[in-house]
């Protein structure tokens, strides 16, 4: 290999290391302070701005995004205890699927509306006698409570029940609830329940951007696909939002590491450039690395854990401080992997006055003070900050990338 791919090639191997070191050390922040967690909520907040449905949705049992004891869906609470109970202590719960959030939002919304519209309804077949005609007229108000359909089907069968007692009642509730309906502003055939329940969200932004999301709807199927897909786009800005934060919190850490270790960048090239053995040496570990698959391990290990997701009611691994423990070890070794190196990392603060020559030294902090090094703290100090931000921008790209460079520079 080439002097020069020998240099970028050594180079490339540090930032590898260390942008697996920054995605450790994000995880663990990540985890400590729960961020995306917060970041879920955060999203939520601004799709669910009222805050009674809000409290319901965050402590249903299959989201579990609170610490708090769950609220029925058709349960009467003040905005004052929503809100009390929306902004309890955030779970661990960090991630939602799409379909779950879609069923406890409809189900929040239309459980008060359906016992409003078809509760009288219902109790009336209840009380039938048991037998063939009880069980088809509940299946057909089911099929209208669930899918939004099957209101026609369900009128026209009435005529033919046996009973006139039983016949007149359902058929004045029915008339009644195309009644209600119609002062709704809504058609006999839509999905009522829902849209009422729609119509009942005391949030005016809320209930705006479901009606506009629910309008087309034909069927609850529809709505679902409707809902799901405003779900999804939220998220995504939120998955964008939540990614542009860990970028801006890899800077940090990064440059914590950087300055605290020294690592330069262009000090490391100037001196893998300057002495053939330790370049050699550093490219033969690295096709080690390579070759045994073991960078590439770490690599997939930085990465899995970076993008691991809590499902609802899913069972962490371990304890927070077993995962805090395990984080850190792997931590640790990441650092010793790069101090194995043996480039020029850290700093010394030696006295080297009537040394011209090692007043060069980037390593030594004594040769940064003006009044020790009168002609070259400056150089020094340019050098320094432009090496120390190329490995700040660099760690930050992530593992993958610069082990995608890695590979290509080695097949050369």
């Amino acid at each position: 290999m080439a002097a020069i791919l020998q240099v970028i090639a050594g180079v490339v191997f540090v930032f590898t290391l260390l942008s697996i070191v920054v995605t450790e050390v994000n995880l663990l922040i990540a985890r400590a302070t729960k961020l995306r967690a917060k970041n879920l909520r955060k999203a939520i907040n601004q799709i669910i701005e009222d805050p009674v449905i809000r409290a319901k949705v965050y402590t249903h049992p299959l989201i579990q995004l609170v610490k708090a004891d769950p609220i029925a869906p058709s349960q009467r609470i003040s905005r004052e205890e929503a809100e009390k109970v929306a902004n309890s202590s955030i779970g661990t719960v960090d991630w939602i699927d799409p379909q779950t959030f879609v069923d406890v939002v409809l189900n929040t919304i239309k459980a008060e509306a359906d016992q409003q519209i078809f509760g009288s309804l219902l109790n009336v077949i209840d009380g039938m006698p048991a037998g063939p005609e009880r069980r088809g007229l509940r299946v057909m108000v089911n099929r209208v409570v669930t899918t939004g359909q099957g209101m026609k089907e369900l009128r026209n069968s009435l005529p033919y029940v046996q009973d006139r007692r039983y016949r007149n009642a359902l058929t004045e509730i029915v008339n009644q609830i195309d009644e209600d309906v119609s002062l709704l502003g809504l058609e006999p055939t839509s999905n009522v329940a829902l849209m009422a329940g729609i119509k009942q969200i005391e949030h005016p932004k809320l209930r705006n951007a479901l009606a506009t999301v629910m309008y087309s709807a034909e069927s609850m199927e529809a709505a679902r696909g409707n809902l799901e897909t405003w779900f999804n786009n939220s998220m995504n800005r939120a998955s964008a939002t939540y990614a542009a934060r860990m970028k801006s919190l890899s800077m940090v850490v990064a440059l914590a590491f950087a300055l605290v270790l020294n690592i330069d960048a262009l000090n490391i090239a100037r001196s893998l450039w300057e002495d053939p053995a330790q370049r050699q040496a550093i490219s033969s570990e690295l096709s080690y690395s390579v070759q045994s698959g073991e960078l590439q391990s770490q690599v997939d290990r930085a990465v899995s854990t970076e993008g691991d997701e809590f499902r609802a009611n899913q069972v962490e691994s371990g304890s927070p401080i077993e995962d805090a423990v395990g984080t850190g070890a792997e931590i640790a070794h990441q650092l010793q992997d790069i101090q194995d190196l043996s480039l020029p990392f850290g700093w010394t603060l030696q006295n080297v006055a009537g040394q011209p020559a090692a007043l060069n030294d980037p390593n030594n902090l004594w040769n940064y003070f003006p009044d020790n090094n009168p002609d070259g703290w400056l150089g020094l100090l340019a050098g320094k900050f432009l090496g120390i931000a190329a490995t700040v921008i660099a760690a930050a790209q992530g593992a993958p990338f610069w082990f995608g460079i890695v590979n290509r520079i080695l097949r050369r």
